[in-house]
């Protein structure tokens, strides 16, 4: 009987590359989220907070997506049959900030559009 050859780590050498790559502008959105806080009274805003909290979140993800990656892959190795469903949901962790900044600006976008308001110009701009 031929053993069946063992499997390479081709994705968690992609997610190391993608997510360590990404990992350092999500250093600088992160060290850059206190801004959330400067207007008067954005301490008690939840949006501020949570928007906050995701943007920190980013980098966090990046570096759990990495360590579960390869974790899950040492755990994969021993039964290769499996398809890693686990190991792509550890790959797709730091994606949950993505899609929500995604959706919060087509939301955000699709308010303005709806608004009424000429496009690009702020109303206090515009005298009618």
């Amino acid at each position: 009987m031929i053993d069946q050859p063992q499997p390479r780590p081709i994705l968690a050498i992609v997610v190391t590359a993608v997510w360590g790559v990404l990992l350092f502008p999500g250093l600088l959105g992160a060290a850059l989220s206190p801004m959330f806080f400067d207007a008067p009274g954005s301490m008690e805003n939840p949006a501020a907070i949570f928007n906050a909290l995701v943007v920190v979140s980013f980098p966090v993800l990046c570096i759990i997506s990495i360590a579960a990656v390869w974790a899950l892959w040492s755990v994969h190795r021993r039964a290769p049959r499996r398809v890693p469903y686990a190991q792509i949901a550890a790959a797709c962790l730091p994606l949950l900030p993505v899609g929500y900044i995604l959706v919060a600006m087509i939301v955000q976008t699709a308010g303005v559009i709806f608004s009424g308001q000429p496009l690009g110009l702020h109303s206090t701009i515009i005298k009618h």
